[in-house]
């Protein structure tokens, strides 16, 4: 009995894996290279000692943030007039107390904390509301 013989394929019809992870590997390296990272910001948020603390209690800026924004002495604040309405207690070095409610953003906290700074806020004190440690 007698076998067809096979035909041999021309050596162009194989596709050889070594090129193609070759490719791949150029490719992750280059987007590996030209990513950028995400740069994180980060808080300054020393906290001392409660018993090194002064009582400054009629000293200090008591501001409340809530759904409706922030508030001093009952009134609105817009944050782009902190640093008119407040500058000559944030001048004096007065220390800010910011009482925050439930549910505000992060992102909402830290705008005001930065309106604040920009303001010349030597020291702000983070709150939450009553209740809840």
């Amino acid at each position: 009995m007698k076998f067809a013989q096979l035909t041999s394929r021309p050596s162009g019809a194989r596709i050889g894996l070594t090129p193609l992870i070759d490719v791949v590997f150029i490719l992750l390296l280059f987007f590996m290279l030209t990513s950028t990272f995400a740069d994180r910001r980060s808080l300054d948020m020393a906290t001392p000692a409660l018993s090194s603390l002064p009582d400054l209690d009629d000293k200090v800026i008591a501001l409340n943030l809530t759904a409706g924004g922030l508030h001093f002495d009952g009134r609105p604040l817009p944050l782009d007039e902190i640093g008119t309405v407040l500058h000559t207690r944030l001048a004096t070095g007065d220390p800010v107390s910011l009482t925050v409610a439930a549910g505000i953003g992060l992102e909402t906290c830290v705008a005001v904390m930065d309106a604040l700074k920009a303001s010349g806020a030597r020291s702000v004190a983070l709150k939450g509301p009553e209740g809840m440690q």
